[in-house]
């Protein structure tokens, strides 16, 4: 059985392979105020989502549900990474995002 991890933000969820990082599904909960505007897309371009990273920075915790501003993920056919919002992190480290 696969086990899956959950990546929220403002516009939607991923549901991810917990191991590989893969992108299973996305539910934009009907916040995709023009999916036609390639701005107002959501997450729908985003493959995998860089749980090795996550890992590797929180160290011995094990991802269940994750801030989207707290990973980095992979976009589109070109494979454009975008790396985690470091700004978020630093927040969160001083007791903010929580």
């Amino acid at each position: 059985m696969t086990r899956m991890t959950t990546i929220g933000g403002s516009w939607g969820e991923l549901t991810v392979d917990a191991e590989t990082g893969n992108v299973l599904t996305y539910d934009h909960r009907g916040t995709l105020p023009d999916p036609e505007d390639a701005s107002e897309r959501g997450y729908t371009l985003i493959t995998r989502v860089d749980l090795d990273e996550w890992r590797k920075t929180y160290g011995d915790q094990e991802p269940t549900s994750i801030d989207i501003l707290d990973v980095g993920y992979w976009i589109g056919p070109a494979n454009t990474y975008e790396p985690p919002a470091q700004d978020w992190r630093d927040d969160y480290e001083m007791g903010g995002n929580r």
